[in-house]
């Protein structure tokens, strides 16, 4: 069955043709059927009106020959003469009915006096009969049968109505024709941009994510066309942050690695000692690798969506408390003041207190690796906590180095430094604010980075409203 199946399995063209020239096939047939119908019934009327008008001529010569006769026993005594009367009104001499049909005809006419007894022709109840009047001075004195569906008409008639029947199925056969003849090319330029789109998508699926779908007009396929060309792009950009990444990582690793290295060649070759100097500066670089190697578990977990989230009500500001006051000696030591005012009343969110803490460590770690702070011209650092209408916004504003405004977006990239003053010798890994980042989405926030007032960076974050206890 499966075989079969692909056999007669029809292109997406092939099924449009012939849902097309279905419905057209349908159409066509029903207005036929109609067209049909309304013919029989306009000309069944016209039938009738020319039968009404053949035998009005009849039921005056019975009328006059009732008069003449004094009553209707000159039916039974002359049959002859009642044919003859039918013989002279329904089938003059210029008509083709022979005697074999006009003998077949008389014994459907009944006639039956005014008391309703029956004078000539059988009872037929299975039959529906047309009774017509016969009057004398005014007065009814008979009524003559005649069957509805008896049709008195000549070879002219049945011809023109055979010709009317062949004309509409000439019309619907037509109609058909010149449906398949616009379904053809209507179903292939309706394919031919899905044709496109299963070309590219092979393409993209190969790799070559450079390829592009034209957009042609404002429907659906327009808009899937963009949307095809919006995954390409993004397929590309992912790409070549991947690529990146890999380059970026390998960069970070290699760098203590090597600096590893060359104090253990130099140990081992006795160039140094081993001194409390030189295995401080190794402990300082298996740190440094370390941090970076805890960092990208965290961002792969947070990825993945591993990290366990625990949500309880959480003192934001208390929070903050605890972060400055274990941080304060770092920020002593680079010369960096603090200025933070813990709000008179609790500020309390929905979130976890661990990964919180993560990320005012991690903001902390930022300020103390790019702010400038020396004992002549110490670094500032600027922590607000405000509760807004719809919102619980935390603005963590830093001294210079700053950030030029077009780098701004890209900090929250992972391993990304601004060259310059903010840049890996200052002994960061590039992904505390990567991890920030995900720690706000994770709780329903937003972040941004903006200039400073102070000349460094701002990071301003939004918690939602209705995390609020």
């Amino acid at each position: 069955m499966t075989s079969i199946a692909k056999v007669i399995r029809l292109r997406l063209g092939a099924k449009l043709f012939l849902i097309i020239l279905l419905a057209n096939t349908l159409l066509a047939g029903v207005m036929l059927y109609a067209n049909n119908q309304a013919f029989t019934q306009s000309f069944e009327a016209y039938l009738s009106q020319v039968q009404s008008r053949r035998l009005a001529p009849l039921l005056d010569s019975l009328a006059d020959e009732y008069r003449a006769q004094g009553g209707w026993a000159w039916i039974g005594e002359q049959p002859e003469r009642w044919r003859g009367l039918n013989r002279r009104f329904l089938w003059p001499r210029h008509n083709r009915h022979d005697d074999r049909d006009q003998r077949r005809l008389l014994p459907l006419f009944q006639l039956r006096d005014a008391r309703g007894e029956l004078i000539w022709g059988e009872p037929t109840p299975d039959r529906r009969t047309a009774w017509l009047p016969i009057e004398v001075d005014g007065e009814r004195v008979g009524e003559l049968g005649v069957p509805v569906n008896l049709r008195l008409t000549s070879e002219f008639d049945q011809l023109f109505a055979e010709q009317q029947r062949r004309q509409f199925l000439g019309i619907a056969l037509m109609a058909l024709l010149l449906a398949a003849a616009v379904a053809l090319p209507f179903a292939h330029r309706l394919t031919r941009p899905i044709a496109r789109l299963q070309l590219a998508t092979r393409q993209l699926a190969e790799g070559h994510f450079d390829v592009s779908l034209t957009q042609r007009g404002s429907d659906e396929l327009a808009e899937l066309a963009q949307d095809f060309n919006r995954l390409a792009r993004r397929l590309k950009d992912n790409l070549s942050a991947r690529q990146r990444w890999i380059a970026d990582i390998s960069h970070e690793l290699r760098t203590p690695v090597s600096v590893l290295r060359a104090e253990l060649e130099a140990l081992q070759d006795g160039i140094s000692e081993p001194t409390p100097e030189t295995l401080t500066s190794l402990h300082q670089e298996i740190c440094r690798l370390g941090g970076l190697i805890d960092d990208l578990h965290e961002l792969s977990l947070s990825d993945a969506g591993a990290l366990s989230y625990q949500m309880v009500p959480v003192d934001l500001g208390e929070l903050i408390d605890q972060i400055c006051a274990h941080s304060r000696s770092a920020l002593q030591q680079r010369h960096i003041e603090l200025s933070w005012r813990p709000p008179e009343q609790p500020i309390v969110i929905s979130g976890d207190p661990r990964r919180l803490s993560q990320l005012l460590s991690n903001l902390m770690q930022n300020t103390l690796n790019y702010t400038d702070g020396r004992s002549e011209q110490p670094g500032h650092l600027h922590i607000a906590l405000v509760p807004r209408a719809d919102a619980v916004e935390l603005n963590w504003s830093d001294s210079a180095p700053g950030v030029p405004e077009a780098e701004l977006p890209r900090l929250f990239d992972r391993l990304y430094r601004v060259e310059g003053s903010r840049n890996r010798a200052t002994g960061g890994s590039g992904l505390g604010l990567s991890i920030v980042q995900n720690v706000v989405h994770a709780h329903g926030g937003t972040l941004a980075a903006q200039a400073s007032p102070l000349g460094g960076v701002a990071i301003v974050i939004r918690f939602p409203r209705e995390g609020l206890a």
